[in-house]
């Protein structure tokens, strides 16, 4: 068995052999020709260089604690918007007439065809959170480098305009709102202070004032009439002397020329003793029921004393009187100065209770004023709420606001003086010395493996089409009839 294996193997090595060496041409030829066609690859591509360059993305020099920047976009959706600037068809035509790249000339105007093949050798790759590489692909290795380093320049250049361009129109966006919230602020502090205005002293922080001038208000009045009391008293009291008195000058009218001068002395005090000694009895007999603080007995005593001082004066100007010519007459009616005393004090009393009466109206229409604004204060408190709620709702919108606005003008003095966060070139743009590609040695390997693949799938692709029998094996496996006789080949010259 292992004789059989070994010789069948060996057959069949014998067989492969046999083929090679039969279809050699079919395995040459397409070798020869993908050997030939590396070769002109290799003579005919241009080599192609690439230059790259590292940028660094560095953060901001002041602490974000102290000033917080505006710009809050991560690095990638900055990359695609800088990107879309820099890759724009008019940055891209100025740098190819500036190099004077891909054939063409400064003067002559850029295809749309080059602008999209330049686009396709740029590459921008992310690496990491903080840094990102920036590739050109060109012909010529210096012109590469010089263009890399252009786009780097670019890419640094729109970084801090567009950071710069977003900080102030944050600023100016809100300093617009601020402005809003200002005139808003101003209409409603115009129509709190009208409102104070027109309601003065129905305000809610003034109850407490109201009602304490209330209370006072109702105190006077309650000692406004109680003397309005006392003095309506009082005039009663001399309305009553006035008429005794008046009554007892007309009689002594009557009897004057009949009775001496000594007893014109004693009927002027008559009245006044009768009184007196009356009031000393309404006063011993109140004092014997009441004590001295007694509001009747402090009153007797009072009127007691007066009437004593008035007899004192008319005492004095009797005596005068007597000494000069006969009393004058009145109207028929002798006037004595207790008579002229007690209308003097009738007509001040009155005039007294008048003022009285005027104080009482007053204090009474203020007292009814400042009731009516306690009662309107609970409205005027209502309506003041829904003033002063609006109020604090705009003035803290507008103090947020002017904090931002702050904070804004803040982050765009940064990005002015370039303190923000900056793109720096970390690694330049080298000059490349090998050409990024064709690569020779992938070509040659390419070229080496396609010639020889193509020839054998060839051979392959032959033999299974030649339906000729090389051998009587062959026969024997496909008609099941042994070969008796077989020819071998016969070689000529």
């Amino acid at each position: 068995m292992e004789i059989q294996g070994q010789k069948q193997l060996l057959l069949q090595i014998e067989d492969y052999t046999e083929i090679v060496f039969r279809r050699k041409w079919y395995i040459i030829i397409p070798f020869v020709v993908s050997v030939i066609g590396v070769i002109l690859a290799l003579i005919l591509i241009h080599p192609m260089y690439k230059s790259s360059t590292l940028i660094l993305v560095e953060p901001q020099k002041v602490p974000e604690a102290y000033v917080k920047s505006t710009v809050t976009l991560g690095i990638n959706e900055r990359l695609n918007t800088l990107t879309q600037q820099v890759m724009s068809r008019t940055r891209l035509e100025s740098i190819i007439k500036e190099f004077s790249l891909y054939g063409g000339e400064k003067e002559q105007s850029v295809s749309e065809e080059i602008i999209e093949g330049m686009r396709k050798h740029i590459q921008i790759n992310v690496k990491g959170r903080d840094s990102f590489v920036i590739s050109y692909e060109g012909s010529n290795p210096e012109i590469v480098m010089f263009v890399t380093n252009r786009l780097a320049s670019l890419f640094i250049e729109d970084n801090l305009k567009v950071r710069e361009q977003q900080a102030e129109g944050t600023t100016e966006f809100l300093d617009g709102q601020l402005q809003h919230y200002k005139l808003a602020l101003e209409g409603q502090e115009t129509q709190i202070r009208k409102f104070k205005e027109k309601y003065l002293g129905e305000l809610p922080s003034q109850l407490e004032a109201s009602l304490r001038t209330l209370d006072r208000m109702q105190l006077d009045l309650k000692a406004n009439n109680e003397t309005l009391m006392s003095l309506d008293d009082r005039k009663i009291m001399l309305e009553k002397q006035l008429a005794e008195v008046n009554s007892y000058s007309e009689v002594l009218s009557d009897i004057r020329p009949i009775t001496g001068g000594g007893q014109e002395t004693s009927g002027l005090s008559d009245p006044l003793n009768l009184r007196l000694a009356k009031l000393h009895a309404e006063l011993s007999q109140l004092s014997s029921i009441y004590t001295d603080k007694y509001p009747d007995i402090m009153r007797l005593r009072n009127e007691i004393a007066m009437l004593e001082k008035q007899m004192e004066v008319e005492r004095s100007s009797y005596k005068a009187s007597n000494t000069a010519s006969a009393p004058t007459r009145s109207q028929g009616i002798i006037q004595n100065p207790r008579q002229i005393t007690l209308s003097t004090q009738l007509m001040e009393l009155t005039s007294d209770i008048k003022n009285l009466k005027i104080k009482q109206n007053e204090i009474t229409n203020n007292i009814n004023l400042f009731q009516r604004r306690v009662e309107n204060m609970p409205a005027r408190e209502q309506q003041m709420t829904f003033l002063l709620r609006d109020y604090e709702n705009t003035r803290t919108n507008y103090q947020n606001i002017l904090n931002k606005k702050l904070d804004a003008q803040l982050a765009e003095n940064l990005e002015k003086r370039q303190k923000g966060e900056q793109f720096r070139i970390l690694d330049p743009a080298n000059l490349p010395i090998k050409p990024f590609k064709p690569n020779p040695k992938r070509i040659v390997l390419m070229g080496i493996a396609l010639g020889i693949g193509s020839g054998v799938g060839l051979v392959l692709l032959l033999e299974y089409i030649d339906a000729s029998f090389r051998k009587p094996e062959d026969v024997y496996a496909n008609v099941g009839v042994p070969v008796l006789v077989s020819i071998p080949r016969i070689e000529s010259r």
